[in-house]
């Protein structure tokens, strides 16, 4: 389960991230506090899954700097497990944190753009239109009038470039995000974005190990996943 952890975290990264090190702005917005309530319930391979949980977004600088907790409570064939995420995008790099390790994985655009998930470095309208998706509409999510973009798998609610919702459906789980309370253009200090005093460990281009292992199963529905993802 801790590589589909890892795998959950780089598609955040994924429908999040514009190009890394560009010197275009990621949002709209200068900076903002975004708390959010998040969920997913289905049955991935089988097995039968339900978490709840709350995660929260900080970021200055037009986005070029940003800090993503999450923490979730999940009931796996009945039994609870707790589970936190945080990753970091700091102008052109990339951190993952592993809090079983003890270890932030470090990673660059070169490494990540010539890997499976070289989608990362697009942004989500991007990542939208590659999928074969499209704007489909315009709704407000606590009085901030949002944007639809829509896949099959994928509905998210953009303001100014900000997801503010989102309801993803893949590998057999439904989950959705949705802002609980919104602050833009206030102060952001690197307190609030500050990662754990761990060791830093820089994933280099070509390394097996930069990315997380899945099982052959596993591989085959993400295999699955992407090629439902780029037809048109």
């Amino acid at each position: 389960m801790k590589q589909i952890k890892i795998w959950g975290i780089l598609c955040v990264l994924m429908l999040a991230t514009n190009i890394l090190g560009a010197e275009t702005k990621r949002y709209e917005i200068q900076s903002a506090i975004i708390e959010y309530a998040t969920g997913s319930s289905g049955n991935m391979m089988g097995i039968q899954t339900q978490t709840e949980g709350k995660s929260k977004i900080v970021f200055k600088e037009w986005g070029k700097v940003e800090l993503r907790e999450e923490r979730t409570r999940s009931v796996i064939m009945g039994k609870e497990a707790h589970t936190r995420q945080t990753t970091k995008i700091d102008h052109d790099r990339v951190y993952i944190v592993d809090y079983e390790q003890k270890i932030i994985h470090q990673y660059n655009p070169m490494a990540l753009n010539h890997s499976q998930y070289k989608n990362i470095a697009k942004n989500a309208q991007e990542m939208i239109r590659s999928m074969g998706g499209a704007k489909t509409g315009e709704e407000t999510v606590l009085g901030y009038d949002c944007e639809i973009w829509e896949t099959q798998q994928i509905k998210l609610w953009l303001y100014k470039g900000i997801m503010l919702k989102s309801v993803t459906t893949m590998m057999g789980l439904t989950q959705t995000t949705e802002a609980m309370t919104i602050q833009m253009n206030i102060p952001v200090s690197d307190e609030d974005l500050k990662l754990p005093d761990f060791p830093i460990k820089i994933m280099q281009q070509g390394d097996p190990t930069q990315m997380p292992q899945l099982t052959p199963e596993q591989m085959q529905q993400m295999q699955e996943m992407m090629k439902n993802f780029t037809q048109k």
